[in-house]
């Protein structure tokens, strides 16, 4: 899995569009968090994901369905809001849990809103897939969507 750190330096145009998309003119991230329960069901939730150091993290309720489905299986989709024209991110990857007391202080400091309780469990997101896409001529007969990939599939 890659961290945001590596997954920007292997394609800054499409980290850079993420974190305009995930993050609001106050500064706080807001995204759709998906998971899978135990049963196999499909779990989605907003959620504030926090920039800090080299990772992209999250920090949760510790009895809420997030942490139970992140703590069992790790993997998550994480998606923006929509953008200007429908634009659009999302992660896909696994979820590691952070116990290590001096990475969960950095990730209260990185926290940009009070509203947290330090005991809560710490998630960072690795990075598998990255789904960046808008859509051109909208409106017009000849409306479509381009999409980026990162890592890109594979040319036949």
């Amino acid at each position: 899995m890659n961290s945001w750190a590596a997954f920007s330096e292997a394609a800054p145009h499409l980290a850079e569009a993420g974190k305009r998309l995930l993050v609001g003119e106050d500064g706080v991230a807001i995204a759709f968090l998906g998971t899978a329960q135990a049963s196999g069901a499909l779990h989605l939730a907003p959620v504030c994901p926090i920039f800090c150091g080299q990772g992209l993290y999250l920090s949760a309720a510790a009895h809420s369905p997030k942490v139970r489905d992140l703590r069992r299986d790790g993997r998550y989709a994480l998606h923006a809001f929509l953008g200007e024209n429908d634009e659009e991110f999302q992660l896909r990857g696994q979820a590691r849990e952070t116990v290590d007391p001096g990475e969960r202080a950095r990730v209260h400091e990185a926290i940009p809103f009070p509203s947290f309780d330090p005991e809560d469990p710490i998630f960072e997101f690795g990075i598998e897939t990255v789904l960046w896409a808008h859509w051109e001529r909208v409106g017009q007969p000849d409306t479509r969507a381009v999409r980026r990939r990162w890592p890109p599939l594979p040319t036949a």
